[in-house]
């Protein structure tokens, strides 16, 4: 089981528009935001394509296509539901606020954004939910996703903010960040705990064969498990990049703004240095996850 970068940039696609949309669903409800709304449904549909362009790549084969959507129950049957769910809903959103006197869409538009928001980050996580890789088989997955929806929404918000000059929008966004990335950071080490935990569990395996790659026949076992993420070969990856990187750089730099501590002319350069600091946490948490998933893959055997 090799890493498929083409999952990871479509989960973490998906995590952002989603949180770009989120955050503009509550600033809309809590009358703020305005001079933002256009810039939050395009940016939220250009992070949509690319990760949809990203997991096309991982498909590659047309005939791969047609069987992964021909199936109604399938983990990419649903995503590709809420994708398009997620999509009409922007595009409605959009629509409306143009239509709309004030040039604000209206309350219901922000609460179908809201929900919309939460939903295809978890709809991802949950269709990553197999028995053959039992490192993702945890409902901590999709919740981890929710997280990261919130936290790169929040930081992403800022930008805009600041982009667009909608000032009214720099605190609740930073806040909204702020709570995101404490989030992340405490779903992270309770699944790397629930990760270590799991290597009790090990037992060897003669064969594997991979999931997410169809089309490869059963390989002999290479790799000794790692179950251990906190210590070890790990603990570096985890400890700095996700912890200290993506979670804590963040934080710091959302709390500031959250309690004006960042001028408002500052908040576009603080809000870009955070968000790569979060882009670099997650795509590194992600990385783990199949690090990790790679070795229990091939060495755990469940017990029935």
């Amino acid at each position: 089981m090799e890493i498929q970068w083409p999952l990871i940039l479509f989960t973490f696609f998906n995590c952002l528009a989603s949180g770009i949309f989120l955050v503009q669903g509550i600033l809309t409800l809590a009358g703020k935001g305005k001079a933002m709304q256009l810039a939050s449904c395009v940016s939220a549909i250009v992070a949509l394509a690319v990760g949809g362009l990203a997991v096309f790549f991982h498909l590659e084969n047309p005939l791969r296509m047609l069987n992964g959507f021909g199936h109604i129950t399938s983990g990419i049957t649903i995503e590709l539901i809420f994708v398009i769910i997620f999509g009409i809903a922007v595009v409605l959103y959009f629509l409306m606020m143009r239509r709309s006197e004030e040039g604000v869409a209206p309350k219901w538009c922000a609460i179908l954004a809201i929900v919309v928001s939460v939903a295809l980050p978890f709809a991802t996580g949950d269709s990553y939910l197999m028995a053959a890789i039992p490192v993702w088989d945890t409902m901590l997955l999709p919740v981890y996703y929710v997280a990261a929806t919130v936290m790169l929404g929040g930081l992403a918000a800022m930008i805009i903010a600041g982009a667009t000059k909608a000032e009214d929008a720099v605190k609740l966004s930073s806040t909204i960040g702020f709570i995101g990335t404490v989030c992340v950071a405490i779903v992270t080490v309770v699944y790397a705990v629930a990760i270590s935990g799991m290597g009790e569990s090990y037992t060897t395996m003669e064969y594997y064969f991979d999931p997410t790659l169809p089309d490869v026949p059963m390989r002999g076992a290479e790799e000794a498990v790692t179950g251990a993420i906190m210590t070890g070969q790990h603990a570096l990856a985890f400890w700095l990049g996700s912890i200290v990187i993506g979670c804590a750089v963040p934080a710091v730099v959302t709390f500031l703004a959250m309690t004006g501590k960042i001028a408002a002319d500052k908040v576009l350069v603080a809000a870009v240095i955070a968000i790569v600091c979060a882009i670099i946490g997650t795509i590194v948490w992600r990385v783990l996850l199949y690090e990790v998933a790679v070795n229990a893959l091939i060495q755990f055997q469940w017990a029935n």
